[in-house]
């Protein structure tokens, strides 16, 4: 077996077995872009199919929330889910605003667009799962660690992460 050593930014934590084992949680968020409101501020519009019979062909119609392939979409989806971070105690990084901690829960976060990636002891990723589908579609595609019934191997932006006996690789 594996001996983990706590680390200096979460002293006591680190364990492999048990429900407070180290677990590596994979997630997506289904439809991302349209949770972000778009402000009074920022009026963007569209053009109407021409399916919608309701409207003629010349109207448009302007959008309550961002849309995939709009410009500020990934501004408007960003501020969305760090409001929700925050809410729920995270700390953004200091060298990277896509890097979050929390303290409270010895949570690491990272996102890039709309897969998440998180790294902590399972109760506390049972939590913060929780937590986070009340408020957005969270899939989460798997779910790596050492325990008999964590998953050994998952695939995240096209990269392959294994759980192996010497650890994660």
């Amino acid at each position: 077996m594996m001996v983990a050593t706590p680390s200096s930014w979460a002293p006591g934590w680190i364990c492999l077995e048990g429900p407070h084992r180290i677990q590596i949680s994979f997630a997506d968020i289904s439809r991302a872009y349209f949770h972000a409101r778009i402000g009074d501020d920022n009026k963007l519009y569209v053009e109407l199919p021409s399916e919608d019979e309701d409207f003629g062909s010349d109207m448009c119609g302007r959008l309550n929330v961002h849309i995939y392939g709009t410009r500020h979409a990934a501004e408007g989806w960003h501020s969305k889910y760090v409001g929700s971070l925050h809410e729920f105690g995270f700390i953004i990084g200091a060298s990277s605003a896509c890097v979050f901690y929390s303290p409270s829960g010895h949570l690491v976060f990272s996102v890039h667009g709309d897969d998440f990636t998180t790294v902590g002891p399972k109760s506390a990723l049972d939590n913060f799962v929780f937590k986070f589908k009340t408020k957005y579609e969270l899939k989460e595609a798997a779910r790596l660690g050492a325990g008999e019934g964590d998953a050994k191997e998952a695939r995240v932006l096209n990269r392959t992460v294994r759980r192996t006996s010497e650890g994660f690789e």
